[in-house]
């Protein structure tokens, strides 16, 4: 009963604001969900960069990792022969 004497107090809250004060909260709440979308493909571009940034500096080290064995195994023909 408590259940039922809830919402018909929630439904009167709701019928007694005015209408414009209904549509300023949507409004705000329209333009907080929308600073929050920028704000998430923001965070989202950032964090592409920063894995962009991330697997150019491990090719750069497998580059320099691959160039050293192949000078060693060059160096290691050369002694052979």
């Amino acid at each position: 009963m408590a259940e039922k004497e809830l919402k018909i107090a929630k439904r009167s809250q709701i019928m007694d604001k005015p209408l414009p004060v209904i549509l300023d909260e949507i409004s705000s709440s329209i333009e907080v969900a929308e600073k929050a979308a920028a704000d998430a493909r923001a965070a989202a571009e950032e964090a592409r960069r920063a894995g962009e940034v991330a697997a150019e500096q491990v090719m750069k080290k497998i580059r320099k990792l691959f160039l050293k064995m192949s000078q060693d195994i060059t160096e290691e023909l050369k002694t052979d022969k």
